[in-house]
Order: C-alpha cells, then sequence, then structure tokens
C-alpha cells in the first residue's frame, strides 16, 4: 500500500512538471532570430533586365543599411582606408587593373568587374546572386520613378509597378561616416576615367587605379569613390 501511494505520487509530480512546461512554452515563445541577409525569396522583379534583393546585405529590413564594405572585399570591418584594405599594394593594387603600371606584379589583369570570390554578395548569399554591374544600376536609374515620401527612404519603382526601398545611407572613410540625404551603395564595376580631368595623365592612372563605381542617388547615376571607402551593397540576382 505504501509503494502504491508513493508511486501515485510520482505519477502526479510528473503530471504536474509537464504541464508547466507546456504553459511555458505557449506563455513566452522564442524571439525571432535577427535577419542578417537577404533570402532567396526576397528577389523583386521590378520588370528590369535583374531582380533585386528587398534590402542591403545585412540588413534586417528595408530602413537598415546593412553591412558596410570596401570594394572587392567579402567582409565589414571597423575602418575603411588604404591600411586595411586587401588589394592595396603601396600605389598599386594587386588586382583588378587596366595598366601594367598600375598593377604590383607589372602585369595588368585587365579585369574591371568583380569575380564572384571578391563579390561580397555571392560570397553571403551564394550562387544566383551578386553585386549589379554599373550597366545594371544605369538601367535602374533609367527606367524606374523615384518616390522621397517615406522618412528615410528612397522608393524606386520598377516598369511594370513592383517597387523597392534604398535607405538613406552614406559612406565610411576610414572610422567616419560621411553622411547623406540619399543612398549609397557600391556596383561590381570598376570606375574607369574618360577624357582628361584636371590635372596630368596621372590623375587618370590614379582614378583607374583606385576607384570602384557606386550608386549616387542623389544624382540617379554611377560616381567613382576610392576602393578602400565603405559602402552598403544592394544585391540582385539573375
Amino acid at each position: 500500500m505504501k509503494k502504491l501511494s508513493i508511486l501515485l505520487l510520482c505519477v502526479a509530480a510528473l503530471a504536474l512538471v509537464s504541464c508547466g512546461g507546456n504553459a511555458d512554452k505557449k506563455g513566452s515563445g522564442k524571439a525571432a532570430e535577427t535577419k542578417t541577409s537577404v533570402a532567396v525569396s526576397d528577389a523583386v522583379d521590378l520588370g528590369l533586365s535583374v531582380k533585386w534583393a528587398k534590402t542591403n546585405l545585412g540588413a534586417r529590413d528595408a530602413s537598415d543599411p546593412g553591412n558596410y564594405y570596401a570594394w572587392g572585399e567579402t567582409d565589414a570591418k571597423k575602418a575603411y582606408d588604404g591600411d586595411t584594405y586587401k588589394f592595396k599594394d603601396g600605389y598599386k593594387v594587386k588586382k583588378y587593373s587596366t595598366e601594367d603600371s598600375h598593377a604590383s606584379s607589372g602585369t595588368a589583369d585587365k579585369l574591371i568587374v568583380l569575380q564572384p570570390e571578391d563579390d561580397a554578395a555571392t560570397a553571403a548569399l551564394g550562387k544566383g546572386w551578386r553585386m549589379p554591374t554599373r550597366t545594371e544600376a544605369m538601367e535602374l536609374f533609367e527606367k524606374c520613378t523615384f518616390s522621397y515620401d517615406k522618412p528615410g527612404l528612397v522608393t524606386v519603382t520598377g516598369p511594370n509597378g513592383n517597387s523597392i526601398d534604398f535607405p538613406k545611407t552614406g559612406y565610411y572613410v576610414g572610422d567616419k561616416l560621411q553622411e547623406s540625404n540619399y543612398p549609397w551603395c557600391w556596383t561590381a564595376s570598376m570606375a574607369l576615367a574618360s577624357g582628361t580631368p584636371a590635372g596630368s595623365e596621372d590623375a587618370i592612372e590614379w582614378h583607374e587605379r583606385k576607384q570602384g563605381d557606386a550608386m549616387r542617388f542623389g544624382h540617379t547615376d554611377c560616381y567613382g569613390l576610392y576602393r578602400e571607402n565603405g559602402l552598403p551593397i544592394r544585391p540582385v540576382k539573375d
């Protein structure tokens, strides 16, 4: 009889623990994980040659600028300068050169668009995702309409009526954010000089050797910025 009483007490205690556990699950669900990158389903068809992601790379939502990257680097960092830039080699570059005199190896590789291993979008999201080229960025600027009605955002609407938002971001020089009233994003293309800028032929060489093309929303065009600067990235999908 005593053994039976003990057994019944144990069963009752077990049932109480079980009920308490279920009540806890219902009352306090696990918080949603922070979104660190866009998903495959986040590719939006704007009626252009490529689909554009809903958010910047590393962003939680459309208002978040996401991570900042130097051109051709696949990891975010604290400071964006020549001392930390992986392709810099003194006054020359280790990769992406158009003239032999620009290349630290002495031979230009003639690469003017980032290869997959140097594309932050491809590295983070996998095959199919990548950074837009200058041509694709200009297609967005030339074929879409732009609205500035949402605070902190620029809404881009494609020819088919679908739209995405870009946050106003600015870009990093060293560890200082250069604030802007407009979005900035890298393209995968080098910024190549056209014509002769103020100065000498050296200015053309410096421009080609040191700059990548950035999407500049205030002027709806692409603009050369030093590769070591830190900018957000908006991925595209073929």
